[in-house]
């Protein structure tokens, strides 16, 4: 029974607790009846949302249109950002240099991030759709059917027991990494990122630099130290040597 546990552990998704806690939780894919279950609430929920007057995406679409947010201008825009980071990842990725790597990273990362940002503009909004708001519903209602304890059990056993859960940084986690399995990324995905792995690349070699000089400064100090104790038996040596021998007294008389 144990080795049948072990076993169904290794085939589902693992991650650990918010705060790198011990704790581990553990995601399956989803069930026909899950799936089901995932749509009707996006149904349900964007009927409501229709019902209570939040736009469809189509319509703020028309709206960042009329107002000049989105158009020609924020597509070439999008286009030049991508194209300069593609350059920045091209030369990372080609430099061996480790110096030139380290401000290259940070020049990827920086250029990544402004992208991110003039994506925004189009994205923010579009989250508060009702699309994006149904979307949001039937990811969380697939995250409270599909991650489980080690033993195999739900963590939440009803959507309603995610949704009122106390500790909302395990509710967050879960989702994010709910949502990455759904989309086939790995949970580390932010960490293999080309700037991620080339600034570990430089960490690594900054910390063997840092240990090969201390074990020379350590090496270097107990040969200081060597000589400094062969120096002090030097005179030990000499005094011993000028030390003489007393004259056996005679008995004639």
């Amino acid at each position: 029974m144990v080795d049948e546990i072990k076993e169904k552990e290794d085939l589902r998704r693992s991650f650990k607790g918010p705060g790198n806690e011990d704790t581990k939780y553990f995601i399956v894919a989803p069930t026909a009846e899950d799936i089901r279950g995932a749509d009707w609430q996006y149904s349900k929920t964007y009927t409501n949302s229709l019902v209570e007057g939040i736009t469809t995406s189509a319509e703020m679409m028309d709206i960042l249109m009329r107002r000049g947010i989105i158009g020609p201008e924020f597509e070439q825009r999008a286009r030049e950002l991508a194209l300069f980071l593609n350059e920045k990842i091209t030369a990372l990725e080609e430099e061996t240099d480790l110096d030139t790597k380290r401000d290259l990273s940070i020049e990827v990362a920086i250029a990544r991030e402004e992208l991110f940002q003039w994506n925004q503009r189009l994205n923010g909004p579009m989250s508060n759709t009702c699309e994006q708001i149904a979307d949001d519903s039937r990811l969380e209602y697939l995250t409270s059917r599909i991650v489980q304890n080690k033993e195999g059990t739900r963590v939440w056993d009803t959507f309603d027991a995610y949704k009122n859960e106390k500790e909302q940084n395990l509710a967050t986690r879960a989702r994010f990494e709910t949502m990455l399995f759904l989309q086939g990324f790995d949970s580390d995905f932010i960490e293999q990122t080309p700037e991620a792995r080339a600034m570990r690349e430089v960490e690594e070699d900054v910390l063997a630099k840092a240990r090969a000089a201390i074990d020379s400064a350590r090496a270097l100090a107990e040969e200081e130290l060597k000589k400094e104790e062969e120096a002090l038996e030097v005179p030990k040596k000499k005094v011993a040597s000028k030390k003489k021998t007393p004259a056996k007294k005679s008995n004639k008389k």
